[in-house]
């Protein structure tokens, strides 16, 4: 993926034409479409999670303060009924999404029993949205391990033992006292000890079958959304002529809401 093609397709998402020219239509028309676009635009049409990137990015860069991590996750409970709370995730790629909880909470119950999962990101500042559906899985021990040794000291402290034991540890020495401290340690061979990763934290995959992108100019041409949905009628990589069993095939349909 060279470095213009994705600022190209921002502009393009941002400014209409290229939903214009993914309008409705069956599953035939739209890999018809897609197979007359050049190579590398037609390659980022077929992973939408580098739109989300792109998406993300740019939220990070303008509005950090909106903590753009953050999604509404819905979930479903063995009553059948949506569940849903704030969820932090911690990457994206082309395998999914990868987000991290409590074992034991109701919301890793839940993905246990139905692992159906919905995300909304919600960027009102940038009149911007971002729904992805699809099936979570839990990660093993061990990614579990390296994302938790990824963490700074005072996130470990809080996840093992609790927000008490991570205040006490910032409040005890700080700033240019903690880097000092630590710093004498080093050169005297003393490195804090390894703090252990809670037995009942772990994460979990989202691998989405659905991403829905909404944009708001806040004129009168109203809401316009974008739909990837992954093909299931489809061998993988078919598009290409290719079986690839590390890559997916997407249709795509496009809309425009008005207020009633």
């Amino acid at each position: 993926m060279t470095s213009v093609v994705l600022p190209k397709l921002w502009e393009s998402l941002s400014s209409g034409p290229f939903l214009c020219r993914l309008r409705q239509g069956s599953l035939s028309s739209g890999l018809r479409r897609a197979s007359t676009l050049p190579r590398e635009e037609r390659k980022t049409i077929e992973e939408p999670y580098l739109i989300f990137l792109q998406w993300l990015s740019a939220v990070q860069h303008q509005v950090p303060q909106l903590r753009p991590r953050l999604a509404c996750m819905a979930t479903v409970d063995k009553a059948g009924e949506p569940v849903t709370r704030l969820t932090k995730i911690e990457a994206v790629n082309s395998s999914g999404i990868t987000f991290y909880t409590n074992l034991g909470s109701r919301q890793a119950g839940e993905i246990s029993s139905n692992p159906h999962v919905s995300l909304h990101f919600n960027w009102a500042p940038l009149m911007r949205s971002v729904r992805i559906a699809g099936t979570a899985r839990q990660l093993s021990a061990e990614q579990a391990l390296h994302q938790f040794h990824k963490y700074p000291r005072h996130v470990q402290l809080c996840l093992a033992y609790g927000p008490q034991a991570s205040q006490a540890s910032t409040s005890r020495i700080s700033g240019v006292l903690q880097w000092l401290a630590e710093r004498m340690g080093s050169l005297f061979g003393q490195q804090p000890s390894d703090i252990p990763m809670p037995a009942n934290w772990g994460g979990f995959l989202l691998t989405p079958c659905l991403y829905e992108f909404g944009m708001d100019n806040g004129g009168p041409n109203g809401r316009k959304r974008m739909r990837f949905r992954r093909c299931l009628t489809m061998p993988r990589g078919a598009r290409d002529k290719n079986i690839n069993g590390e890559r997916h095939d997407w249709v795509y349909d496009s809309c425009v809401e008005h207020d009633s």
